[in-house]
């Protein structure tokens, strides 16, 4: 009897082991890999392209969080990326740029339900031989407002050009940034944006200009908006002759799909779809829908 009763509990004892184990697998995650990537220490130009190519998979929990950190030489840690997601897999693609940090461990990581993570890591160096580029500078620029007939609403930033409602479905590939005056939560809103907002979670530029739903090409400018916790000052701004403080100025984590609240004096960074980056001075802000923006804006050759 003794030895039947030892028989059932080493038989529950192991059943309940492999389902311990099995509720301690940690999510998988690795790199992709091919020519277009990125390779673990490379050596990169300030402002030059990086592209890294993540799968990842769950272990018994879904995924729920990916974040992409980087960690200096000084210890300090940057978050470029830190998004929610539910799903039992991940397979991502993600272009970002070369900044001025001598050396950086990129740290690749992803987290179950159940706080279960895991992360890869790749060391990337600066390019000793960087010289920052030349920028176009336009200093005097007038987009007008949803309402307003006197200015055009779409603006290409290297060009200069601004172009109304009746040409810019000519022109729509060229096109990075467009603007359009709201109130938000009883606040006055200009605000700064891209036909590309609409293609991604947010519908008012098409509601404001319902014929970009019709563009063959919306092209997509993200917009940094912690400039309130570390603006970048007039002074600096028309100080700049190359591209150095343009880089420093945008930060990949804060950069969202529209610039709320783009009134007088704030100089904003934002990237193109493109990977221009570049800093928007708004020099007035009128509050009614109908009226004008008149921006300085430099940004990358």
């Amino acid at each position: 009897m003794m030895k039947k009763i030892i028989t059932i509990l080493l038989v529950a004892f192991f059943i309940y082991s492999c389902k311990k184990e099995e509720k301690i697998q940690p999510p998988t995650i690795t790199f992709k890999f091919g020519e277009s990537y990125t390779k673990n220490g490379a050596i990169v130009q300030v402002g030059r392209k990086l592209y890294f190519g993540i799968q990842a998979n769950s272990g018994v929990e879904n995924i729920t969080n990916f974040t992409i950190k980087k960690v200096l030489n000084n210890g300090s840690v940057i978050t470029v990326l830190d998004s929610g997601l539910n799903s039992s897999s991940l397979d991502v693609n993600k272009l970002l740029y070369q900044n001025v940090e001598d050396t950086v461990i990129w740290t690749f990581t992803v987290m179950d339900k159940a706080r279960l993570s895991s992360q890869i890591t790749m060391v990337v160096y600066k390019d000793t031989n960087s010289q920052f580029g030349g920028i176009f500078y336009f200093p005097s620029i007038k987009l007008g407002y949803q309402n307003n007939t006197m200015f055009g609403h779409f603006f290409n930033p290297t060009t200069g050009t601004v172009y109304s409602a009746d040409s810019a479905s000519a022109f729509s590939g060229d096109i990075d940034i467009l603007c359009y005056y709201v109130v938000s939560s009883g606040t006055p809103s200009p605000v700064l944006s891209s036909p590309g907002e609409m293609d991604n979670g947010s519908i008012e530029a098409k509601t404001y200009y319902p014929y970009i739903a019709d563009w063959s090409v919306r092209k997509y400018t993200l917009w940094d908006i912690s400039v309130d916790t570390s603006p970048v000052t007039a002074t600096d701004f028309y100080a700049a002759q190359n591209d150095s403080l343009l880089i420093l100025s945008y930060h990949d984590v804060w950069g969202k799909k529209k610039f709320k609240w783009a009134t007088t004096g704030k100089i904003i960074p934002f990237i193109t779809q493109a990977g221009k980056k570049g800093l928007i001075h708004v020099i007035n802000a009128e509050s009614v829908d109908s009226g004008a923006m008149e921006i300085a804006i430099k940004i990358q050759q």
